[in-house]
């Protein structure tokens, strides 16, 4: 299963949401999504979903299926799955009514059901009716029917809200678990957790991806320093830093290490411990800190 998003353009009056936007994502990957609201992210998802018709560009799903006829809307909405809000949980129907609901409107079987509420760990409240759930019950019972629907592509938008530490880490075990024969895309506020279980997270800006963070070995190196806005502008009087070196929302000084030679980077790390008593740490930027640089 392969996704593409071909000049996706969509406009509400003179404000551009999505600009021309392409993109592929396949089977087999998480695709994280970092943007803050209004920069399109839900719409994206409306687009790919069909709640949305685009003005223009168009969705294309295996290399053939689009959204022009009921037919292949259909079929595509067998395979596609988008993460239930709260507010459209049943109050009166159990946790477990909710599993059967959506196995049976995906899949036609809910031999999966029982496996789900073990390793959601929700056996002791799933028979119970939704009324009486607490927000991270009712949070987990919506990944749990995502899991029901076992649908090749999903879409998840603030699936860790409400959750407490142990069940965001729950909840990320089961995305990895998931992944192998799925697509999953997760857009959500904890950016930190997006780095451990993402294979790549997108950021949105005035309608466009600005950039598209790959989690793989060959991601640049920083030498990363907390520093304020006076320490960096008198640093940059007393020294000239590195070409390609980032200044990350008036906090992050971090300076590239490609192409700088052993001795050079042991250079840079003694000046900032001379100079610079706070904590410093060499790594790829993660997440959190390229949301700072484009939204900060």
């Amino acid at each position: 299963m392969m996704l593409t998003l071909t000049n996706v353009k969509i406009s509400y009056g003179d404000r551009v949401i999505l600009d021309d936007l392409d993109f592929t994502a396949k089977i087999g990957e998480i695709i994280g999504v970092a943007a803050p609201n209004g920069t399109g992210k839900t719409t994206m998802f409306n687009v790919i979903a069909n709640f949305v018709r685009p003005d223009s560009g168009k969705v294309l799903f295996d290399g053939k299926y689009t959204y022009k006829n009921e037919k292949e809307e259909l079929i595509i909405h067998k395979k596609l799955a988008t993460f239930p809000e709260q507010k459209d949980l049943f109050e009166e129907l159990s946790g477990i009514d909710h599993l059967k609901l959506y196995a049976n409107m995906w899949n036609g079987s809910t031999k999966n059901v029982t496996a789900i509420i073990e390793r959601l760990q929700m056996g002791h409240y799933v028979k119970r009716k939704v009324r009486t759930y607490s927000l991270g019950m009712r949070q987990r019972l919506c990944f749990a029917m995502m899991m029901a629907a076992d649908t090749p592509v999903m879409l998840m938008d603030e699936v860790m809200n409400g959750l407490d530490v142990d069940n965001v880490a729950l909840i990320s075990e089961c995305l990895l678990e998931m992944k192998r024969d799925k697509l999953i895309f997760v857009a959500s506020h904890l950016l930190e957790n997006l780095d451990l279980y993402a294979d790549r997270v997108i950021f949105l800006k005035a309608g466009k991806i600005v950039h598209e963070l790959r989690f793989t070995n060959d991601n640049e190196t920083y030498l990363k320093l907390e520093m304020n806005l006076d320490e960096y502008e008198k640093l940059c009087k007393d020294v000239t830093l590195p070409e390609g070196h980032i200044f990350i929302a008036e906090r992050l000084l971090c300076l590239p290490f490609a192409g700088i030679n052993i001795a050079e980077q042991t250079k840079w790390i003694e000046r900032m411990l001379i100079d610079n008593d706070s904590e410093m740490k060499i790594g790829p930027l993660g997440t959190v800190e390229y949301y700072e640089k484009y939204y900060a």
